[in-house]
């Protein structure tokens, strides 16, 4: 599992997780926009050789069957960080991301990657298998 450490949605992630997707148990990576840390090889290269280090040691250790990547809406990560240049764009952006790592991790471990998108409606989250 990898996805934002964004403290807005943590509860909704663990609940979609544990309730949503029925895992009881699961290896967590949580960091600021989540997946994207896998994408940054170009534009960020030590964060990502560190991203990819810390999925080859989750894979390792927890052997998962699959891997879930988590994007949301508004997430600060991006915004802040000018990975786009207006928010009717980072939607699109941010799921353009999440494929490109399913692709890659796919090509790394041979593994299934499920992709998920969350926005807030109220007090809950709504999740969108992508």
């Amino acid at each position: 599992m990898i996805h934002c450490s964004d403290p807005r949605y943590q509860p909704h992630f663990q609940e979609f997780l544990q309730t949503g997707l029925g895992l009881a148990h699961y290896a967590l990576i949580a960091v600021p926009g989540g997946p994207h840390c896998l994408t940054l090889s170009d534009y960020l290269p030590k964060f990502a050789w560190a991203g990819w280090r810390w999925v080859k040691v989750m894979e390792r250790v927890a052997q998962p069957e699959r891997i879930i990547l988590i994007a949301h809406d508004d997430c600060r990560w991006y915004v802040s960080m000018g990975f786009v240049s207006a928010m009717t764009r980072l939607r699109e952006r941010q799921i353009e991301d999440l494929k490109t790592a399913r692709t890659e991790l796919v090509e790394r471990f041979s593994t299934k990657v499920d992709l998920y998108y969350a926005r807030l409606e109220g007090d809950h989250a709504v999740f969108e298998n992508l």
